[in-house]
């Protein structure tokens, strides 16, 4: 499902979710848990590709235990991206990022899949934009991947960012060049997919959808949080990854 640009009206009107729903995110893994994709039951079978999961802003690989879990179970080789804790500056992550794809590309012996939740799909779209040679797929779960709007997180996020994720021994010019990045076009074999949610209180959903029209954009309902571990999310990435 590929997102429609909203109108200025509805631009205007459209209100950013209460993050008090966040708290369904915990109702989203218990759902989980009974469905039977969570099982692998109807999910084509991955042959061993190799998938690198990223955590979001201020996590770190333990949560994403359960989505590698299941990358197991469904015939893929997960791996952690070694980030343990997403914080501090994005040139020294995206470094430690690019690295841990590099012992991953040499220990496979080949091209990597790359699932990033939230801040972890900015750096995953970063990564196969400097690293196309070692990254054949990328999808990105509720990541703010354009400049529209331009306040796309929300405005306690971006106060806490301000803070945790700024290398203040750089100029700022020099930080956002590399997010920058983001507005460039993937190489063609490279595939894009980008899923949202509108109910993210979190992240503007519009900011979700990836700028390259190549890209694919897939909605699906729930929480910001709940994207990791989201029964309609892990449907579509057994889809996508088998593609």
């Amino acid at each position: 499902m590929v997102a429609q640009a909203s109108t200025a009206s509805e631009r205007g009107t459209e209100a950013r979710p209460s993050l008090f729903m966040e708290q369904r995110a915990g109702l989203e893994f218990m759902q989980l848990m009974t469905s039977p994709v969570y099982y692998g039951w109807g999910v084509a079978r991955g042959a061993g590709a190799p998938v690198m999961v990223i955590p979001g802003f201020m996590g770190s690989d333990r949560y994403l235990t359960v989505l590698r879990g299941w990358l197991r179970r469904t015939g893929y080789h997960p791996h952690r991206s070694g980030i343990w804790l997403m914080a501090g500056s994005p040139y020294d992550l995206m470094a430690r990022i690019i690295a841990r794809a590099e012992e991953i590309h040499t220990l496979e012996g080949r091209r990597i899949k790359v699932i990033g939740h939230s801040m972890g799909g900015i750096m995953a779209r970063i990564l196969a934009r400097l690293r196309p040679d070692m990254i054949e797929q990328v999808i990105t779960l509720g990541s703010p991947l354009s400049e529209y709007p331009r306040q796309a997180a929300h405005p306690m996020v971006q106060v806490a960012a301000e803070f945790v994720v700024r290398d203040r021994s750089i100029p700022l010019e020099m930080e956002r060049g590399l997010m920058g990045l983001l507005a460039d076009p993937l190489p063609a074999d490279v595939r894009m997919t980008a899923i949202y949610t509108k109910q993210d209180p979190i992240v503007d959903w519009r900011a979700c959808i990836d700028p390259d029209p190549r890209a694919e954009s897939i909605e699906v309902c729930g929480t910001h949080t709940g994207l990791s571990w989201n029964s309609q999310v892990y449907r579509h990435l057994g889809e996508l990854l088998a593609a």
